[in-house]
């Protein structure tokens, strides 16, 4: 229904195929996304999930759950067209209003797909959309692919993943491609892995000699060639927590340089 003082579509929250609330919101629900999202972003909830999948065409099903209107929070999943295999890709933002901060939460790209560039673009998306909606961070729990691809992007871990995660994998990982490395390119790397200072994690990403994989081989059973730097990050247990910040210019120009931007 129209509301015609306000000039808000409350009919716009009644769920359908592709847009489902989880569960129904009240309308005291609806009353908080008019007063925080509609008044001061003049947005939907199906306008959100356009925006952070506006690289990519087509239909999508978009959910919002967790809604949480005493701290301000609510979780938002956009799911693509399922391929010929039957899968899609999805990701979950999780939106904090007593930040401000987005919470990068979970992404999913099926196989035959990876490796095209579509998760950086959604990854472009979410930052795109929080410069929109003017918060400042990005939070990240980076596992997965997504350990060396945040970092690509401009993510920063914080002190802890990276002193008593990272680095101590990864000059175990460096350790194991020593034979390979000239020594003083072994040594370079090695100083850098025994810095404390998280910001290294940007040295690491260009560091792009390459090993032996550790993980992967080819159909003849021999490891296949890997980037030194993204086989610390990536042939490692390390997980990580960490963040993107929109205010720091060293931050944005890392992220203009790996999505093409100028």
């Amino acid at each position: 229904m129209w509301d015609e003082l306000n000039k808000f579509d409350r009919g716009r929250f009644f769920g359908t195929n592709s847009l489902i609330f989880k569960p129904a919101w009240s309308d005291a629900e609806i009353e908080w996304w008019h007063e925080h999202m509609f008044k001061e972003h003049g947005l939907y909830p199906d306008d959100l999930g356009e925006l952070l999948s506006a690289s990519v065409q087509g239909a999508k099903v978009i959910t919002l759950s967790d809604l949480d209107t005493k701290a301000n929070s609510f979780v938002i999943h956009v799911k693509g067209r399922p391929n010929e295999t039957g899968e899609a890709w999805w990701h979950q933002r999780k939106l904090d209003l007593s930040g401000p901060i987005f919470e990068a939460q979970r992404m999913w790209i099926p196989k035959p797909e990876r490796g095209q560039g579509q998760g950086r673009l959604l990854m472009a998306d979410l930052i795109d959309t929080s410069a929109r909606l003017g918060i400042r961070r990005i939070t990240v729990e980076a596992d997965d692919v997504g350990r060396y691809a945040w970092a690509c992007i401009g993510f920063v871990p914080d002190r802890a993943s990276w002193n008593y995660h990272i680095r101590l994998e990864g000059l175990g990982r460096l350790a194991r491609s020593r034979n390979e490395l000239k020594p003083e390119v072994y040594h370079a790397y090695q100083d850098v892995l025994s810095n404390s200072n998280p910001l290294l994690i940007r040295n690491v990403i260009r560091w792009k000699q390459l090993v032996k994989s550790a993980e992967l081989y080819g159909p003849d059973g021999e490891p296949l060639p890997i980037a030194i730097g993204k086989a610390i990050l990536l042939e490692t247990g390390a997980r990580w927590y960490g963040e993107f910040d929109l205010e720091d210019p060293e931050t944005i120009r890392v992220f203009n340089e790996y999505v093409g931007r100028k």
